[in-house]
């Protein structure tokens, strides 16, 4: 009889340690227009005697687009690495990480509170916007939590979603791109060959120095003297911008179906353009990370919002294999000769008038 209460409680507390803590968390919506606010809520629904210490909040530093990972990956044969989505965060509802150290703790967090039967719900909202289209996922935070004396962690090795809508007219598959799992970073073993582009530059510059020593040392003992070379005529960012799209507008290349060579040519330019108006690396960047270099004081928020529409549309047609409106393109190019008319550097002509 005693063995049978003694099974008996042992069953008890299993299923009570169980039911110690749930945690759901999701995104409100299914889906948000780019540039929208989406909202995700927190939802911890615990026991009496469940205190809640602290969650990392690398899970809110950890949102990833779907498009931006599969841009960044070169072999199609391995796992994609997961990039960070571009976003900006609106509120993080009763969190705030005061001291900086990457973790919520217990007097950071303000939770809506519930009852259910027994049971507390603690809940909190999250609102962001989110600027790529595409799959977005977050993944579920690890929960350090007390319970009758002892600390207990819960961790879920899952990940909720959220698809944003491309601009309007812009149409993308939902399961057009997909996400892989979050992989472990790989380090791999440095060797000779990872040092060979030092070695060759470091040759040319020894022999481009003694091709130079060489000229100067042959002229002086000819007694010849070195003539300067005119400087060359540079030509202004903006007007090599405005030639260029004309050229392509000229070459009528969405008319005639090829409309990715029209969108890639088309944000080549903008890229080039910007990359020698602003001194950014914008041809060697990221969408994602040429906007960032963008709204750090660089353009104004109308004209960092035009050359995001315009180079996120051209990479859904690159990468997603999107099929944008027909007057899209023309919309563009027009917006794109306004964007560098306007932004252009005015050069004042000297005719020696006081």
């Amino acid at each position: 009889m005693n063995c049978r209460w003694v099974i008996l409680f042992f069953t008890f507390s299993a299923i009570s340690m169980e039911a110690q803590i749930s945690i759901s968390a999701g995104f409100v919506e299914d889906t948000v227009v780019i540039g929208n606010n989406a909202t995700f809520r927190l939802s911890l629904e615990i026991d009496e005697g469940v205190e809640i210490l602290a969650i990392p909040t690398f899970f809110i530093d950890s949102i990833y687009s779907a498009l931006q990972s599969y841009k960044m990956q070169a072999d199609t044969s391995q796992p994609v690495q997961p990039v960070l989505a571009d976003l900006e965060w609106v509120s993080k509802g009763g969190f705030e990480d005061a001291n900086g150290d990457g973790v919520f703790t217990s007097d950071e967090m303000s939770w809506e509170i519930s009852t259910i039967g027994s049971k507390r719900l603690l809940q909190n909202a999250f609102t962001l916007k989110l600027w790529d289209p595409g799959p977005i996922v977050l993944l579920y935070p690890p929960v350090l939590y007390s319970y009758l004396g002892n600390q207990e962690q819960w961790v879920r090795e899952e990940q909720f979603e959220i698809f944003v809508a491309p601009p309007q007219g812009v149409p993308i598959e939902r399961d057009s791109l997909q996400i892989a799992p979050i992989k472990s970073i790989r380090e791999e073993v440095a060797n000779l060959s990872d040092f060979l582009i030092v070695f060759i530059v470091l040759g040319l510059l020894i022999v481009s120095s003694l091709i130079y020593f060489t000229y100067i040392k042959f002229f002086k003992k000819s007694g010849n003297e070195l003539v300067e070379v005119e400087s060359e005529t540079i030509i202004p960012a903006h007007e090599i911008a405005l030639k260029k799209l004309n050229d392509l507008k000229l070459q009528k290349l969405w008319q005639h179906g090829d409309i990715k060579m029209y969108q890639s040519e088309l944000t080549h330019i903008i890229r080039e353009y910007l990359e020698a108006r602003y001194e950014i690396p914008a041809l060697e960047s990221t969408t994602n990370e040429v906007i960032r270099a963008l709204k750090k004081g660089l353009l104004q928020d109308g004209d960092v919002i035009s050359v995001q529409r315009i180079l996120q549309v051209a990479d859904l047609v690159k990468f997603a294999k999107a099929t944008p409106e027909e007057n899209i393109h023309e919309a563009f190019m027009d917006e794109a000769v306004e964007f560098v008319e306007r932004t252009k550097i005015e050069t004042e002509i000297n005719n020696g008038l006081d």
